[in-house]
């Protein structure tokens, strides 16, 4: 039986989530790398010809057919994580994420493919053949190439890769575990309600919800009209909590445990997002950049992190006062609707 994923593949057809089972996506995923580890190699042979043809179509048309399925492979399994998330998802993921981004890295760091774009740049083709859109692809297509450390030696890139790996591991959505720590926390929160004036404001659609929550908690007589009632992170509950919700505590202890998501034992994001930092820090290094923010500007419109810190200054100037006086009258108002 021919894999789903690989048949989608071959077929340019959208993607068989009907039909798709987690046991699919490691086999069809380490197909794809395979088969991109051998056009990456030929290319490169093709390229490092001193008679080589460059022109679009022999460099980046080519890179685009060779990049394509695991690229858009992987962005099938990113979304499913981001719409199914199960254990059994999430072990599959992780299981070949690095392998992902090894080929990924291994590909943005062909030294034959990098000097061959350069060529084209060089070439009076750059000026006389492509259009603007293909030139800006080219210009962008060498900075990428250069910010995913071509021009580094073997140690650095090594180093480089090393760091690469373990942060975009943490940037996917799912499987791994700063992900799965806010899902687990998120998923962890529950505050039962037993008091049904704690929960007037409420409709009648989120109240049947919320007892079906805790129904599911346990408490296997709540219904919508006698509760009691559990409130979860769900997005969908937070938001009609927070804006419906005429019990203001609630509302606060909502609100708090949705902006301290994952910031506390078991499920706390804090080491990990101290190590990013770090590891961000060291990657720029790595190119020649004095921060990480010099780095990311690199490929924005923003010249510098100066320029943006100025940018953001002006608009506190602008907004604080008007911020400030905005906070006194809703606090006027309340006093005057809530005095208690």
């Amino acid at each position: 039986m021919v894999n789903p994923l690989t048949r989608c593949l071959e077929d340019y057809a959208l993607p068989p989530f009907a039909t798709l089972r987690v046991s699919d996506i490691v086999p069809a995923v380490r197909a794809a790398i395979a088969e991109m580890a051998l056009d990456v190699n030929a290319i490169e042979d093709d390229l490092s010809d001193p008679d080589a043809d460059i022109s679009w179509a022999t460099v980046m048309d080519r890179l685009k057919i060779i990049d394509d399925p695991v690229n858009r492979l992987w962005r099938i399994v990113i979304h499913l994580s981001s719409v199914a998330d199960s254990p059994e998802l999430r072990l599959a993921q992780s299981e070949v994420q690095a392998e992902v981004l090894t080929i990924q890295s291994r590909r943005a760091q062909s030294v034959p493919v990098f000097r061959a774009m350069q060529r084209l740049r060089a070439s009076r083709g750059f000026h006389e053949d492509l259009t603007a859109e293909q030139q800006r692809i080219l210009d962008r297509a060498i900075l990428d190439a250069t910010l995913n450390g071509v021009a580094l030696n073997d140690t650095e890139k090594a180093r480089f890769n090393d760091i690469d790996v373990k942060l975009k591991s943490w940037y996917s959505l799912i499987g791994n575990q700063f992900n799965s720590n806010t899902l687990d926390a998120t998923k962890a929160f529950a505050h039962v309600v037993h008091d049904k004036a704690a929960v007037a404001g409420l409709s009648n659609a989120t109240l049947a919800t919320l007892a079906q929550n805790a129904v599911a908690a346990g408490y296997d007589a709540a219904t919508p009209a006698s509760g009691p009632w559990t409130l979860t992170l769900n997005r969908s509950n937070y938001s009609a909590v927070v804006t419906h919700f005429t019990n203001r505590n609630l509302r606060q202890l909502m609100y708090q445990a949705e902006r301290t998501v994952a910031t506390s034992p078991p499920y706390d994001n804090t080491p990990i997002i101290q190590e990013m930092l770090q590891l961000r820090r060291e990657q720029a290094a790595l190119l020649g950049f004095d921060s990480f923010a010099s780095l990311s500007l690199e490929s924005k419109m923003a010249p510098s992190a100066s320029a943006v810190q100025d940018m953001l200054d002006l608009l506190r100037d602008k907004c604080v006062p008007l911020a400030r006086a905005e906070l006194a009258d809703l606090e006027a108002f309340v006093k005057d609707f809530a005095p208690d």
